[in-house]
């Protein structure tokens, strides 16, 4: 399905980032797994090819903090030269926001969480669309939160992030479909990343019954969701926020709360 593509997954050195990439790596793309260590992202690429028996041209590193404009250039740039430039690009660099009621946050860690959630996204889109108009178009993949629409409490900076992913999805839909790109965005509730596995039981039976499907997604669930919207079939489908959390979002109350 992706055969003769090439795809920057951001974020995928772990977690979803990480299924994301492996995802479009199984249907034949050529995928750099990025990160901000080069020795993590090198060591990282070399096992994914090995394991998937593709020497070293499957999976390619790249580091960067996507935070910082001449780190996002320079990375674009190393892009350019190894593949020819870029055809699909995945939003998924993420920080959680974790640490602060809004009363005892101080405005430098919203500052530093837009950073990364917003603003890096905005960048990296910016610079993938200026590699995918000579290739005659592209598709841009923005992973949100559907914490953005039904919101907890004590992540104020994250949600506000996320909330501005899909605003900047359906802006950058619009600007950039006379060039062919495709800007879609992903919408996860719950996914099992390395985090899960430090919840107690009790909290993870009370996540469960917060899905009517009765389990979080898996980063493969929303790398094949990914998949979906980047691909020639999904063609006419862009400026549109894809939910993959089981349910969650379609249930009013657990069925244990329901009065």
């Amino acid at each position: 399905m992706f055969a003769g593509k090439n795809v920057l997954v951001t974020g995928s050195a772990r977690n979803a980032g990480l299924g994301i990439a492996q995802v479009f790596g199984s249907y034949g793309a050529t995928v750099f797994i990025h990160g901000r260590t080069a020795g993590q992202v090198a060591a990282l690429a070399e096992k994914l090819n090995r394991d998937a028996g593709a020497g070293r041209g499957r999976y390619l590193p790249i580091a960067a903090d996507v935070a910082r404009e001449e780190d996002v250039a320079r990375a674009f740039a190393a892009i350019a030269q190894q593949a020819g430039g870029l055809d699909v690009l995945v939003n998924n660099a993420c920080h959680l926001g974790l640490g602060y009621r809004f009363l005892d946050m101080p405005i430098a860690f919203f500052d530093e969480v837009l950073a990364v959630n917003l603003r890096g996204y905005a960048l990296c889109a910016q610079y993938a669309a200026r590699q995918m108009i000579p290739r005659g178009g592209g598709a841009i993949v923005n992973i949100g939160s559907n914490t953005a629409r039904r919101v907890l409490a004590d992540r104020a900076a994250y949600i506000a992030s996320k909330g501005g992913v899909e605003s900047l999805t359906r802006a950058l839909a619009v600007e950039l479909a006379e060039y062919q790109i495709r800007v879609n965005c992903v919408v996860p509730g719950y996914i099992h990343t390395e985090r899960w596995n430090t919840l107690s039981e009790e909290i993870k039976q009370r996540r469960w019954k917060n899905v009517p499907l009765g389990r979080e997604s898996s980063p493969a669930d929303i790398g094949e969701a990914a998949a979906f919207l980047a691909c020639s079939k999904a063609g006419n489908i862009t400026g549109s926020s894809l939910l993959v959390s089981g349910g969650t979002d379609i249930q009013l109350v657990p069925p244990d709360c329901a009065v």
